[in-house]
C-alpha cells in the first residue's frame, strides 16, 4: 500500500505543485499507536501504511487551521493529519454522545445506520459537514476498513470502497488515467466527483 501511496502522491505532483507542498512527512509509529490506542481499534494495515506514507496535510488542526487557504488534497478533502483525525473524531464524539439508538427508519446493510459510531475514523474533512470515515465497526454486510462518506441526510445505502486498498487503488487509477481536471481554483477534481 506504501508504494500505492507513493504513486499517488507522483501523480499530484504532476498535477500540482501546490496541492503536493501541502502534504505532511510520513507519521511514526509512535504517532500511529496514539492514534490507535485513542479511538481503541487496530488500524487495518492499509490505512497504517498510508499514513507512513504520508501523514495527511498540513495546517488540518485546529490550532493552525484556515479553511479559507487550505488546498484539498482531492476534490474537496483536505487529508487530516494524525493530530486533525484525533481532534475531528473527538469533536464527533463529543457532538453525538446522546446518539445512541439506531436510525428507524434505516435497514442496515454495509453501514451500521446509527448517526455516529465511536469506531469511525474521520481521515478527510470538507469545512465540518463531509468526511471520508474509515469504518472499524462495519454493519452486518460491511467489511472492516471500508470507506464511506458521512454527510448529513446521508442515506446509508452504500459505501465508496470495501476497503482502504480499493479506495487507494482507485484514486490512483483515476489520476493515473487523467480522469480528472484541475479546477479554476487549483484543485484536483475527478470528472464523476468519486471524492
Amino acid at each position: 500500500m506504501e508504494q500505492v501511496w507513493r504513486e499517488i502522491l507522483k501523480q499530484i505532483k504532476l498535477a500540482s505543485e501546490d496541492i503536493y507542498a501541502s502534504v505532511n512527512p510520513p507519521a511514526d509509529a509512535l504517532e500511529i499507536q496514539r492514534l490507535e490506542k485513542a479511538v481503541g481499534v487496530e488500524l487495518p494495515q492499509d490505512f497504517r501504511d498510508y499514513l507512513s506514507t504520508m501523514n495527511g496535510q498540513r495546517n488540518t488542526e485546529e490550532a493552525v487551521r484556515d479553511r479559507n487557504t487550505e488546498i484539498p488534497l482531492l476534490g474537496y478533502n483536505p487529508f487530516l493529519s494524525v493530530t486533525g483525525i484525533l481532534e475531528t473524531w473527538q469533536m464527533m464524539n463529543e457532538l453525538f454522545e446522546k446518539e445512541t439508538e439506531p436510525l428507524e427508519w434505516v435497514t442496515e446493510d454495509k453501514i451500521k445506520p446509527y448517526i455516529w459510531r465511536k469506531h469511525w475514523i474521520p481521515f478527510t474533512e470538507y469545512e465540518g459537514s463531509w468526511y471520508l470515515i474509515l469504518d472499524c465497526d462495519p454493519g452486518k454486510n460491511g467489511t472492516y476498513g471500508q470507506v464511506f462518506l458521512w454527510c448529513s441526510g446521508m442515506d446509508y445505502s452504500g459505501v465508496t470502497a470495501n476497503a482502504f486498498t480499493e479506495f487507494s487503488e482507485e484514486v490512483l487509477a483515476r489520476l493515473t488515467g487523467k480522469r480528472y481536471e484541475l479546477t479554476e481554483f487549483g484543485t484536483i477534481e475527478f470528472e464523476d466527483y468519486y471524492i
